[in-house]
């Protein structure tokens, strides 16, 4: 996984877990999705990295 979006996974992690003590389930699905696409575009990066590789 790329270091700069683990480092942004992490700190929006944090940011989900805060916002659901405070706020509630509907900030904490919108930290959830910046997670799932952030965590979809690393996954797609190493697979091209990977690809790259073979050739």
């Amino acid at each position: 996984m790329d270091i700069e979006i683990e480092k942004k996974i992490e700190q929006l992690e944090w940011q989900r877990d805060n916002a659901m003590r405070i706020r509630g389930p509907l900030v904490t699905r919108k930290y959830q999705r910046m997670i799932d696409e952030l965590a979809t575009e690393s996954r797609n990066k190493s697979m091209n990295k990977a690809e790259h590789a073979r050739q």
